[in-house]
């Protein structure tokens, strides 16, 4: 399987001008803790987090309508292709030390983010399918 099924599609993006107060009511308009920061081009330039917010705004004494998103984002976020195989992406993921990756096409452009509760939901989804099955077998 690959990151392509398993990502969140079209994630929530901002520009790295994005005011750090607009960016926090974009996180809590559209109920994600996550913003991808594009480029002109939909390319990624960095990863901001409600978390990011906090420890480096907030916690700072940064005025949050004055400080944009590119003083506190992480730049240069570790990606993967679409069709990057779950297990690579999972390497990916440790060697890195990270929680999410965000997820490009071939022309590499944004196309969805995958944390790592994706991929436990994945694998608890595999594994109600794998019950299910069981069962009808034994029906059967």
């Amino acid at each position: 399987m690959n990151v392509g099924r398993i990502c969140t599609r079209l994630p929530e993006t901002t520009h790295a001008g994005t005011s750090v107060f607009a960016a926090a009511q974009q996180m809590a308009a559209q109920e994600v803790g996550t913003l991808v920061v594009t480029n002109s081009g939909g390319r990624p330039a960095g990863i901001v987090t409600d978390r990011d917010i906090v420890v480096r705004c907030v916690a700072e004494g940064l005025p949050l309508e004055d400080t944009e998103v590119s003083e506190i984002m992480t730049r240069d976020p570790i990606a993967v292709w679409e069709d990057t195989e779950v297990e690579a992406a999972l390497e990916t993921m440790a060697d890195k030390e990270v929680r999410r990756l965000v997820v490009l096409d071939n022309s590499e452009r944004v196309v969805g983010i995958v944390s790592l509760d994706d991929f436990l939901e994945g694998i608890i989804s595999a594994s109600e399918d794998i019950g299910r099955l069981l069962r009808r077998q034994v029906h059967v």
